[in-house]
């Protein structure tokens, strides 16, 4: 007789497709040992018998309860039986143990007021054909969650402002506002998933702000809490889309028959859960009951990152627009309607552009230059020369009239002597340059070194010469 290590050797040598014969060789057994064995397993199927392993678990409950109600996670208790008790069990085998011993949660259905709430979400649908190549779609759904009564748009990304569209179209759909729309933490609505105070998107706020709605956002991996919206994603898909896959792939086509779909099927259908008729239900309880619709729509912003060059400007649209010099090098947020542009530091506006038609500009306001590179006004120039003295003031006057282009450079070479010489030294040399009509820098420069100015008018002229002019200094200005 033989042992029931023989019956398994057998079985699997049969099941791996071996013949009686190979198996008589192999096993060095005759073919009709081999042929009884064989109808045994048939006859008589033989159960592998179950090890009785010790639990390594067994002794622990306790201690992994105590630990569950301090809100220990799995991976903590793990690394704390391994490193406290040195107790070597795999991750996967203990994470299982506990999902025995949790108590299983039990969702209860919570029924909204008719215009109360609304639950929005997106769904990949696949690839299309859009303008000759293929190209991820999603669709967007809103659904009021009184009524059961949808809004469904494809769409071919899932930025903000598309967000916001699709909202503002749902609303006009509805010709109403929900006081509250419940979002999943998708990144184009919220920034920071946290169920009691989610720091939402700053463009998603003030849109819901405009039209006198509220955001709530789902817990985080709990899909009970927008089990509408997802029972509506389900049932667009099996019921629209599957069908639309096996027609075609074009997405124009696609888009047309989603909104037929939308308004002669899904909102008129039998509703599996209420056993109503959704459009019905709509029009007869909560249509009159949703806010009423502002009179001017959202401007809807696009929002682009950028990163500000050295030179204290960004790249928009193929123009460069600047930014206050402080944030050369760092990110900002740009928003733009498509006629004014804003950028943001955080939350924080820095400044805001009239979007230029043309290509390849520097748009750049004077006051976002460093103070050294601010063109400066005529009246700022008057000031300063004023400061100094009434004769610097005369010249500045006279050099405009006489060199409208060159003035600024001339009388800032001026300005630039007071590190070297006062005012009252200045201001001479500027009445003596004047009086000889030597509207120059190196003019009064030259009279400050020499000592011009406190030189009588009588001695000037053999001075001037032994300074290297041979005539009066009007016939060499008359040389610029």
């Amino acid at each position: 007789m033989y042992g029931i290590n023989m019956y398994y050797t057998v079985k699997t040598l049969l099941d791996k497709g071996k013949s009686l014969r190979e198996i008589s060789r192999i096993l060095g057994i005759s073919r009709k040992t081999v042929t009884k064995l064989r109808d045994k397993t048939k006859t008589d199927p033989i159960e592998i018998p179950k090890q009785n392993r010790s639990k390594k678990l067994d002794g622990f409950e306790d201690i992994i309860l105590e630990f569950l109600k301090k809100g220990f996670t799995a991976k903590i208790i793990h690394n704390i039986l391994q490193e406290k008790y040195s107790l070597k069990i795999g991750y996967s085998t203990l994470a299982e143990h506990i999902s025995k011993l949790k108590p299983k949660e039990v969702y209860i259905p919570v029924n909204k007021d008719p215009g109360e709430e609304a639950q929005v979400d997106f769904g990949y649908f696949g690839k299309f054909e859009k303008d000759g190549k293929k190209v991820k779609v999603w669709v967007f759904s809103m659904i009021l969650s009184y009524s059961r009564y949808a809004y469904y748009e494809v769409v071919t990304n899932q930025r903000t402002d598309t967000f916001i569209r699709c909202h503002i179209n749902a609303f006009e759909y509805f010709r109403g506002v929900p006081q509250t729309v419940l979002i999943d933490n998708l990144k184009a609505a919220v920034l920071n998933a946290n169920f009691y105070e989610p720091i939402l998107q700053q463009n998603y706020s003030q849109f819901l702000s405009h039209y006198k709605s509220a955001p709530l956002t789902a817990r985080v991996r709990r899909g009970q809490d927008k089990g509408k919206v997802e029972s509506g994603i389900k049932y667009v898909k099996n019921s629209f889309l599957k069908t639309v896959q096996v027609l075609h792939s074009d997405f124009y086509k696609m888009k047309n028959k989603l909104e037929s779909w939308n308004n002669n099927i899904c909102n008129k259908r039998l509703h599996g859960t209420t056993r109503l008729i959704p459009e019905k239900v709509f029009c007869d309880e909560e249509k009159n009951i949703l806010i009423t619709l502002p009179q001017k729509r959202f401007e809807i912003y696009k929002i682009e990152h950028r990163k500000v060059k050295s030179n204290a400007h960004i790249s928009f649209e193929l123009n460069y627009y600047s930014v206050p010099f402080e944030y050369a090098r760092q990110e900002i947020t740009a928003k733009s309607n498509g006629k004014i542009l804003k950028i943001y530091k955080d939350l924080k506006l820095l400044c805001v552009h009239q979007i230029s038609e043309s290509e390849g500009k520097y748009i750049t306001k004077e006051d976002h230059k460093p103070p050294y590179k601010q063109k400066k006004s005529e009246t700022f120039y008057k000031e300063k020369a004023e400061k100094i003295g009434q004769n610097v003031l005369l010249f500045l006057l006279k050099l405009q009239k006489e060199k409208p282009h060159h003035w600024h450079r001339l009388i800032s070479g001026i300005f630039s002597l007071r590190k070297f010489y006062s005012n009252l030294i200045i201001d001479a040399a500027c009445k003596r340059a004047f009086d000889y009509n030597a509207l120059s820098y190196k003019s009064v420069k030259n009279i400050c070194e020499t000592g011009l100015y406190k030189v009588d008018y009588d001695a000037n002229e053999n001075i001037l010469k032994a300074q290297g002019y041979n005539h009066e200094l009007i016939k060499y200005d008359h040389l610029y």
